[in-house]
């Protein structure tokens, strides 16, 4: 990573979906949360909670597919 959005950052991004567990997984949690999607908890855990929240954003021209990638992430994070 190279401590901003860049290209290696980016690039270290993958996609997320239920079931997935740890840090990207509360990354997604906490950038769905302070753009005002409640997933429920910061647990690390992509269960309902945060399905559902991510199924409700509307960032961008991003399709909702309940999975985040680097799409995804870039449009929570930089905005």
């Amino acid at each position: 990573m190279d401590e901003k959005w860049g290209p290696k950052t980016r690039a270290a991004i993958v996609t997320v979906k239920k079931g997935a567990k740890g840090n990207l997984t509360w990354i997604l949690q906490a950038a769905l949360y302070t753009k005002g999607y409640s997933p429920v908890s910061l647990d690390s855990i992509f269960g309902k909670g945060t399905e559902t929240a991510l199924a409700n954003q509307k960032v961008g021209d991003i399709s909702v597919d309940r999975k985040a990638g680097k799409a995804t992430f870039a449009e929570l994070i930089v905005g």
